[in-house]
């Protein structure tokens, strides 16, 4: 208690003398701020949640609405936010991871402070991209894209018109296996390149008569007009007809009741005036007198005749004058085949595209089969250009 008594002494005693030190008036005041510090409250109160960053793939690529683009070629770009930094990127297209250039650069984005973008080549359809990017904590974060790619339509500058018939079940011989394939075929690669396409599959006498009498009317308004007929063709007394499905000449007499003169289609063509008229015949089957129809072997020598094409006209046989074609083995007949191949290469005249044909039909059939043309344009024609 003593003790106690003798410190309050002390302090007054002290408080006193400094009293009586200090000079009256007004006192000056030392202040300073001290940095802005965050306090860590976790030891304080270690089971609180912490706040969480929800990880995300925002796809910034430009696209039209319906996500189709017109070219091959595709900048895939997005936007990851994610809680930690983001160590490595895989980019699948249709379940196949795309290889990164070596030198890629990720350019810095100011809006987004983890850009993605990586360049990967489409294939015609819809194409399915899927981003993944995985953190440093092995968390990942996916996020899937599809892309439709549809090539930009073919540049025609002019009307197109084309005939397209096929006829494979004929009533009184053998039926034959490619044509209706090959005329279903030809319809879809035509219209791809600009043609208005008029498509028959076994017609008899008076459905093939209508549909040319039609397609000769319907032409005048065109600039470019083509025939494409497979089937059963024979020829006599030096004329090619084209043979319907319901045709049985007794004798070589009937034939031209019976059949379809193919002079009747370039008639048409010279007298709706068009510019370019395309006639192609993989129509060379043997004589339909020997009761076969089937398509010919070596040994045949009854395929079509030659036929003198009209001003602005290109003419092209599945064989040469006086053979006969294969049918061939596949979906489509040899000739057919090759000329649906070349028709997709763009940028090429009307006859490098036929020479591109004989050359690959002649490969194809052990130089056995000499596809043909006879033509009188007077200028180029390009199917496609790019």
């Amino acid at each position: 208690m003593k003790s106690f008594l003798f410190s309050i002494c002390g302090l007054l005693i002290a408080g006193s003398l400094l009293a009586q030190s200090t000079p009256s008036g007004p006192k000056p005041v030392a202040t300073f701020q001290s940095p802005t510090t965050r306090l860590n409250t976790l030891p304080l109160f270690p089971n609180a949640p912490t706040p969480t960053v929800a990880s995300r793939i925002d796809w910034k690529s430009d696209m039209e609405a319906d996500q189709t683009v017109s070219s091959p070629t595709f900048l895939a770009k997005a936007c990851v936010t994610s809680a930690k930094p983001v160590v490595r990127y895989s980019l699948l297209m249709n379940d196949k991871v795309q290889t990164q250039a070596r030198d890629l650069k990720v350019e810095r984005d100011k809006d987004c402070p983890q850009a993605f973008n990586q360049t990967v080549q489409l294939i015609e359809g819809e194409n399915k991209l899927r981003l993944v990017a995985y953190m440093t904590d092995g968390a990942e974060v996916a996020s899937n894209l599809n892309v439709t790619y549809k090539k930009p339509p073919v540049l025609v500058l002019e009307k197109r018109l084309a005939l397209v018939i096929g006829n494979a079940s004929y009533l009184g011989a053998n039926k034959l296996t490619n044509p209706v394939n090959d005329a279903n075929d030809m319809e879809v690669a035509l219209k791809k390149l600009g043609f208005e396409v008029l498509h028959f599959t076994n017609l008899d006498n008076k459905g093939m008569r209508q549909a040319i009498n039609n397609f000769g009317e319907k032409l005048r308004d065109y600039q470019v007009g083509l025939f494409y007929y497979a089937g059963h063709g024979v020829q006599n007394n030096g004329n090619n007809y084209l043979v319907p499905i319901d045709a049985q000449p007794e004798s070589k007499n009937e034939i031209e009741y019976e059949c379809i003169d193919a002079n009747r289609i370039l008639t048409k063509m010279e007298d709706a005036r068009t510019r370019t008229n395309i006639v192609v015949l993989d129509a060379c089957r043997n004589n339909p007198l020997d009761r076969s129809w089937s398509r010919g072997t070596d040994k045949d020598n009854t395929g079509l005749a030659s036929m003198n094409a009209p001003m602005g006209s290109v003419i092209a046989y599945a064989t040469s004058p006086g053979r006969t074609a294969a049918d061939g083995n596949g979906r489509n007949g040899l000739y057919t085949a090759a000329l649906l191949k070349a028709l997709q290469a763009p940028n090429q005249t009307i006859i490098q595209l036929f020479q591109q044909v004989r050359s690959e039909v002649l490969k194809q059939s052990n130089n056995k089969q000499l596809p043909w043309e006879s033509t009188s344009l007077t200028g180029d024609f390009y199917f496609q250009r790019k």
